[in-house]
């Protein structure tokens, strides 16, 4: 009972969060002046991303030694979104994979860690091609240089477990970063899985694509709404440096700072500043609902359950299995021990 209201709750807010954050008058004149072949562009390209973030999420879940199927890994991803407008939303996902075999949050929560990475990478990528292709200052490339350095730390400081105990201690003399410290030693065995580099560079690729589908995105709109159309470079320099400065500024939604140096950015490549910002707002107008309604969408049809009720029986009992060895040669080991039921009450 408490499960299934917990996250009815979650996507009640993320509608409310939608409503606040979009505005109806917003919605009505960003949608209002799309041509319907443009639309019907966007739902394509939307659609592609998502898909594409999902089987990155499945495939860290996958590589963290996590006995989940592809497409349950996707579609646990998908219905995560219904709460991506609300701060922290995209700890959902974790959430979701519990429900697909014996699995724990903390567990797939490794996950958010291996996506962090891959976008660092993926985004310096994508802006250092864009700035030395539309012949930008050279000063420019440190972003994607600090971007990269920074993936590297973290890197670094996840696998040598002397550093990680430096730096959680630096970290745990300060009450407002203590918190932010994994107490699971679980946690930080499948995080370490993630940080080998075979499974870095094919994640990378994963979110290289999805870079460019979003920079495809950016273009559409701004085809839509401006005389002046970007080039596939512009966008891409613009969509890689707008999230770059998101996830390096840590506003609840990364709205802010994503808006507003979207804004700017169009407003460098030749677009007017009245132009940049109503297609700074139509880009996460689109993004915001699609994901919201589709993630909606999706926990519906695939996870009615959750709504309703819980309907799978002893999802929180039994042990957890690992399906391969460390080498993926042989059965995989217990790694958590199945919880006792509970004593019945005397009467």
């Amino acid at each position: 009972m408490l499960k299934w209201l917990v996250i009815l709750s979650l996507v009640i807010a993320a509608g409310i969060a939608v409503y606040a954050v979009v505005g109806p008058h917003s919605l009505i004149s960003s949608v209002r002046y799309l041509p319907g072949q443009t639309i019907g562009s966007l739902l394509v390209l939307l659609i592609g991303s998502e898909i594409v973030k999902g089987l990155r999420w499945a495939y860290f879940l996958r590589a963290a030694d996590l006995n989940i199927r592809v497409v349950d890994g996707l579609t646990s991803y998908l219905a995560a979104q219904a709460a991506s407008a609300l701060p922290g939303g995209s700890a959902m996902a974790a959430r979701m994979a519990e429900e697909h075999g014996q699995i724990r949050m903390r567990q797939a929560a490794s996950g958010l860690v291996g996506e962090y990475i891959a976008d660092t990478f993926a985004l310096a990528l994508v802006a250092a091609v864009a700035i030395l292709y539309l012949h930008q200052p050279a000063i420019q490339l440190l972003v994607p240089a600090v971007t990269v350095l920074t993936g590297l730390g973290i890197v670094a400081v996840i696998r040598d477990q002397r550093l990680a105990q430096w730096v959680t201690g630096l970290l745990g003399r300060w009450e407002r970063t203590r918190r932010v410290i994994p107490k699971e030693e679980d946690f930080r065995r499948r995080t370490i899985r993630l940080m080998r580099w075979r499974v870095i560079a094919i994640a990378t690729l994963y979110s290289l694509l999805a870079t460019l589908l979003s920079a495809a995105i950016l273009f559409t709109i701004v085809a839509s709404f401006s005389q002046r159309a970007v080039q596939p470079a512009e966008a891409m320099y613009v969509q890689s440096f707008s999230t770059i400065a998101r996830m390096a500024f840590p506003v609840p939604g990364g709205y802010a700072a994503g808006d507003v140096s979207l804004a700017g950015l169009l407003h460098i490549v030749g677009i007017g500043l009245t132009g940049s910002a109503f297609i700074a707002l139509a880009y996460r107008t689109a993004g915001t609902l699609f994901r919201t309604g589709f993630g909606f969408l999706v926990l519906v049809l695939r996870y009615p359950h959750l709504l309703v009720g819980s309907l799978r029986p002893g999802a929180s009992t039994g042990p957890i299995a690992t399906p391969n060895t460390s080498d993926g040669s042989g059965p995989g080991t217990l790694l958590i021990p199945a919880e006792p039921p509970p004593e019945p009450r005397s009467q």
